[in-house]
Parts: C-alpha cells; sequence; structure tokens
C-alpha cells in the first residue's frame, strides 16, 4: 500500500514551490525590517532638524505623538513576542518615566503650572523615543542597519547646515544672511550644530569600516570634510569638543583604532584646503549679505569636491595597504591593540593633562569666569578663546536657586525665573546651559540627582553592552556609546537636553545598547519567565503610550490655538482671536499663555479693567513670570490705578532688578 505523502512532500501542481515561496517571503520580510530600522532614525532626527531642531512645542509635541504611535503599533502587532526584556529596561524606563513624573508632580509648588507639565511632556516625548529603538532593535540586523540609519540621519543634519552656507541661493532661508558668522541652520543653534558634526564624524568612521553595505563605506568617508567644514562653520569650541570625545572614545574602545585614526586624518588633510579658502573669502566665513557669497561659496564648495575626491583615492590606498597585510602593517596593527602600550599611553596623556591644567588652569578660569561675553571679530579666534560666554553666572544663578529651594526646586521649566531675579549680566536666558545644575535649581536634590542617575545609568548599560559583546556588534556598541557620552558631557554645558533632535540621538542610542544588553544577559535566565515579561512590556507600554498621548495633546493644541489667535489679532480680526485664546484656555485652565492673550486682547480693545483681571488670572498661575507683572501695571496705569500699577512695577523690579523697562530715571 503507498504511503499517502504529507503537505510538505505533496508536490505543487503549477506555481513556486510552497517551501521555496515561505522562504521567498520571510527574505522579504527580513529586508523590509531591516529598511524600517534603518529609515526609522533618519525620518525622526532629519523631521526634528527640519522644524528647528525640535525646541517648540509643536514639533517635539508632534514627532513625540508620531514615535509613540509606532510603538503602539509595534506593540499591538506582536513585536513583544520576540523582544527581550531585563532589569535594564525596567531601570531605564522607571528612571526616565520617574523624571516625567517627578517634572510633573512639581506644577503643585512651581512658579508656572504650565511650563511644568511642558517639561514633564519633554521626558515622555524622549521615553517614546527610547522605547521606539529598543523595540526596533531586537536583532543583530536590526541593530546594524539602525546604527547606520543614525548615522546618515546625523550627517544629513550636517549637509543641510553646510548647504545653507555655501548655497544661500539654493536654501533661500529666512534670516540666515547677515545674522552673525556662527552656523544656525537647522537646530537653531551652532552649539548644537558643532555638536552634531562631532558625533557625525564619530559615526562616519563607524561606517566606513562596519557598514554592511560596501558603497555606505565609500560614502562614509566621502562625507566627512563636509562634515568637518560644517563643524568649522559653526566655529563651536563645544563642536571640537563633542568630536574630540567621540570619536576618542571610539578609537579607544574599537580594535581598529589604527585605521579609523588614519582614516580621521585623510578627512582632516582633505579639509583643510576648504578651510583655509573660507578664512581668505570673508564674505563667507562673516555671514554677510553680500553680493559675493555665492560666488565665493560655489568656489569653498568646488574646493571641498576636490578635497573629498582625494580622501577616497587615499582611502583606496589606505584599504590596499590594509589588505597587503605587510610586516610593518602587522606590526603597526599589534602595538596599536596592545594593552600593556595603551595603559602606558593612557598615563603618559593624564600626566600631560594634569600638567597643562595645573599650568594654564587659573588663567582659564579667569578667562571662563569673565563677565565679557563678547563674540570675537575674527570668528575662528572663537576656537581659542577660553570665555564660559556667561556660563560662569548661569551657573551660580543655578546653584542660588539650588540653596533656596534645596529639596524639591523651584519646579521644572523655572530657571528662567530664578535667572531673571539673581543674574549679574544683562542677557536673556531661559536655560542654565547644564541639565544637571538645571535640574538642581527646578527639583531640587532629588530630581538632581535623579537626572545623574538616568544619565549616568544609561551609559553603564552602553559600556556593559560594549564590554560583553562580540565581532560587529561590539564595534556598533562602541560608536553608540561614545555618542552617549558626547551628549552626556555636552549637556553639561549646553542646553542641549531641550534640543529634540539631540536628545534623539542620545535616547536612540540607548535603546539599541540597552537591547543589546537585555538580549546578552537573557542567556543567563530560564526561558520559561520570558513570556511574562512581554506581556508586562505590553501592557506597560500600552499605558504609558495613552497618557502620554493625552499629555502630549493638550499643549500642542493650546500652542496652535494661540498662534492663531495672535495671526488674527494681526489681521484685525479680534472676535476670532478672541474665540482662539477662549479655546485654548478651555483646553488648558491651569496654563497662563491663554488668559495672558486674552488679557492682551482686552487692552487692545480699550477694557483695562478686563484686561488686568484676565491678567491676575496668568499671575495665579504664574506667579514668577515678572512680565505678567509689567503687563498688568501697564493696564492698570491705563485704568487710572496709579497705586496698583506702581505695586506691580514694585514686584516686577523685585523678580527681574536688571529688566531695563523698570528701571527708574531721575
Amino acid at each position: 500500500m503507498r504511503p499517502e505523502l504529507t503537505l510538505k512532500e505533496a508536490p505543487s501542481k503549477g506555481g513556486p514551490d510552497p517551501g521555496a515561496g515561505g522562504k521567498t517571503s520571510y527574505a522579504f520580510r527580513g529586508r523590509l525590517d531591516q529598511l524600517a530600522a534603518f529609515g526609522a532614525p533618519v525620518a525622526l532626527i532629519l523631521g526634528l532638524a527640519l522644524t528647528g531642531g525640535g525646541f517648540d512645542v509643536s514639533s517635539r509635541h508632534v514627532a513625540g505623538l508620531a514615535v509613540w504611535f509606532v510603538v503602539v503599533g509595534l506593540l499591538v502587532f506582536g513585536a513583544t513576542a520576540r523582544t527581550t526584556v531585563g532589569r535594564p529596561l525596567y531601570w531605564a524606563c522607571g528612571l526616565i518615566g520617574g523624571l516625567a513624573i517627578l517634572s510633573a508632580l512639581s506644577s503643585l509648588w512651581s512658579g508656572s503650572v504650565e511650563l511644568s507639565v511642558i517639561e514633564a511632556d519633554r521626558v515622555l516625548v524622549y521615553l517614546g523615543f527610547f522605547l521606539a529603538a529598543f523595540l526596533i532593535a531586537q536583532t543583530t540586523e536590526r541593530r546594524q542597519r539602525f546604527g547606520e540609519g543614525l548615522a546618515i540621519a546625523i550627517t544629513l543634519v550636517c549637509l543641510l547646515g553646510l548647504g545653507s552656507r555655501l548655497l544661500p541661493h539654493v536654501f533661500e532661508l529666512e534670516d540666515a544672511l547677515g545674522v552673525g558668522p556662527r552656523l544656525r541652520y537647522p537646530l537653531g543653534y551652532w552649539n548644537a550644530n558643532g555638536a552634531v558634526c562631532g558625533i557625525a564624524i564619530a559615526m562616519l568612521l563607524w561606517s566606513s569600516r562596519r557598514a554592511g553595505w560596501i558603497a555606505l563605506r565609500w560614502i562614509s568617508v566621502a562625507l566627512m570634510p563636509a562634515v568637518l567644514l560644517c563643524l568649522y562653520f559653526t566655529y563651536s569650541r563645544g563642536g571640537v569638543l563633542s568630536l574630540l570625545v567621540a570619536a576618542g572614545i571610539l578609537m579607544i574602545l574599537s580594535r581598529e583604532r589604527l585605521w579609523l585614526l588614519a582614516t580621521a586624518a585623510i578627512a582632516l588633510l582633505a579639509t583643510l584646503p576648504a578651510v583655509l579658502a573660507v578664512q581668505s573669502r570673508g564674505a563667507l566665513a562673516d555671514n554677510l549679505p553680500a553680493p559675493e557669497i555665492t560666488d565665493q561659496g560655489l568656489t569653498v564648495l568646488a574646493i571641498l569636491l576636490g578635497g573629498i575626491a582625494v580622501s577616497l583615492l587615499l582611502f583606496a590606498g589606505l584599504r590596499r595597504l590594509e589588505s597587503r597585510a605587510g610586516r610593518l602593517t602587522g606590526r603597526a596593527v599589534t602595538m596599536s591593540q596592545n594593552p600593556t602600550l595603551l595603559k602606558r599611553l593612557a598615563i603618559v596623556a593624564s600626566v600631560v593633562a594634569i600638567g597643562l591644567a595645573i599650568a594654564v588652569g587659573g588663567r582659564a578660569w579667569d578667562q571662563f569666569s569673565s563677565s565679557d561675553i563678547q563674540f570675537p571679530k575674527d570668528p575662528q579666534a572663537h576656537f581659542g578663546e577660553l570665555s564660559g560666554a556667561g556660563r560662569h553666572d548661569f551657573w551660580r544663578v543655578a546653584l542660588k536657586g539650588l540653596g533656596e529651594e534645596p529639596l524639591l526646586g523651584h519646579g521644572a521649566g523655572t530657571y528662567e525665573f530664578t535667572w531673571e531675579q539673581h543674574r549679574s549680566i544683562d542677557m536673556p536666558v531661559h536655560d542654565a546651559h547644564s541639565l544637571y545644575l538645571e535640574a538642581f535649581d527646578e527639583l531640587g536634590v532629588v530630581g538632581g540627582l535623579l537626572v545623574l542617575v538616568l544619565v549616568g545609568a544609561l551609559l553603564w548599560f552602553g559600556f556593559a553592552a560594549w564590554r560583553a559583546a562580540a565581532g560587529n556588534e561590539r564595534e556598533l556598541c562602541a560608536v553608540l556609546f561614545a555618542a552617549m557620552v558626547a551628549f552626556a558631557i555636552g549637556a553639561a554645558f549646553d542646553w542641549f537636553w531641550e534640543i529634540a533632535a539631540m536628545g534623539a540621538i542620545f535616547f536612540l542610542a540607548a535603546g539599541v545598547v540597552v537591547s543589546v544588553r537585555c538580549a546578552q544577559l537573557a542567556k543567563e535566565r530560564p526561558a520559561s519567565r520570558v513570556d511574562g515579561r512581554r506581556f508586562g512590556l505590553a501592557l506597560g507600554g500600552l499605558a504609558a503610550a495613552w497618557i502620554t498621548a493625552v499629555a502630549l495633546v493638550g499643549p500642542l493644541l493650546v500652542d496652535r490655538e494661540i498662534k492663531a489667535s495672535q495671526s488674527a489679532a494681526a489681521e484685525g480680526d479680534i472676535s476670532s482671536a478672541i474665540s482662539h485664546a477662549e479655546t485654548a484656555r478651555s483646553i488648558e485652565p491651569w496654563a497662563a499663555s491663554p488668559y495672558v492673550q486674552l488679557g492682551l486682547l482686552a487692552e487692545l480693545q480699550g477694557n483695562f479693567p478686563n484686561a488686568a483681571a484676565r491678567l491676575t488670572q496668568a499671575i495665579e498661575r504664574e506667579d514668577r513670570n515678572w512680565q505678567l507683572y509689567y503687563l498688568r501695571a501697564r493696564v492698570r496705569g491705563e485704568s487710572g490705578d496709579a497705586a496698583a500699577a506702581e505695586a506691580d512695577l514694585e514686584r516686577a523690579r523685585q523678580l527681574n532688578p536688571r529688566a531695563p523697562e523698570l528701571q527708574v530715571t531721575e
């Protein structure tokens, strides 16, 4: 009796073999997954960059909602079935979520409920970035593609900035020319652009060696001179520091440090002619609105392209030298990987660094703490300056605020009020130019320590992932850890935390290294515990997504309604302006900005009692804002209540003694 054929053995009646078709479908899904992993960081970071870096509430909240929608999609469509969870994930989510909760709770004692809620929303946006990266980067192939996408995304930001300077007639940006030599586009802040350039160089060095697509390795080498020239146009010392930190850590952690160093040297050599060409073209170097700037930009672009061609030729020679593996080359590689030699070099470098600190430390501190905050006439001279550009006073005021409210601070997002009350220089500032000191001022010792533990924990997970990894994954963890350290150090000296595009770099990289670390630890625990943890991740993620969506939509709608009200008032449509402001008030009755807008509209109509009443409601919600007292004094004065107006002016002077509008003239 002939046995029956199983389904697997049965021949197909026309068409492809089912097994082959299944393999084709599986391969297609794999390529699609990798393409999505590559495109996700590109879409997010480039989208934020094109909207000014994500500093604005609207652009940041739209990006946050989009990313949380991706998180929900991944959870609903079964991403958790292939997700490896562990303690690093719980710690990371707990610390980020804890910071968001503390920021939101600080609205109970904050000088501005609205600003504290917005800061809590910022942290929730970053939690979405982290979770999205973690869920996407669940296989070795997707992590690799995600890393390549992150490198390309950061590099595209740099190319946008360079293009705006070399090709102003193509980009035609509003307020691009004549606003100073330092490159502001696309992130809106030259130091942020410089820091991104520094991180981009490290990412490109990694991809020049480890990109899965061979052509991408050559493209990475070709892009490095362009990124370095973009860094030069920022005239940013922070950008140089970011470059040294990110590229330096990558070379320390990578076993390919010799070839990485050689590739970096090639990129620097190829960029030098373009930099010298910029220095001899004043209109381009100073970003002047002069007719010759277009020709100068095109000339420098041509020189840069020549340098790129030379870099590719030198890189080809470097690869040939590596492939031939001669005796001298082998000895050099062996020496570059010798741990004893590396330790000795590290000791020598430490001694030299300590000696330099002792020799120039006093003079450096004098320059750093100087009240002179003027940018030099020669922009390239800024690279050699040691001035803190006001940071000494920014940090002094933050510590002053900590002394006033040491336990829980003044409330998230309210540093600007502390600055206006205690500053010693006339400079408008919203942030302390230090994530950590600002956290101590706004959230006290509790919040300051929480931020330090959060950043430190994520860095530790990255280092631990690198230490336990091998091969390509080890190199990927090295460059992601380097990018994270560069951000963490930069955030100690600047307001990078508030720029969502830069926060995205840190939290996307953190999501990947935490996924690697969870996978490493999963080998040490019983498989039977995995399903329960995955269910908890799905349930917790969906709950967090729902809470975040509610939290982000409110400020987003209020921001848009206020802007619509301002536009309508500018066009003379007061009734529409009032309607938009009332809508904003109904969405967030605790926010001060709708009441301020209603007060200004009432003043515009000549209804001064109503204007004063609306501004009083705004002050009840933001009682440390001197501008609100100043506005109420104005409308009270217009209504004839001189005594009340003078009382408001006196309160405004207490909150901002150096405000020019409040100075008493004899």
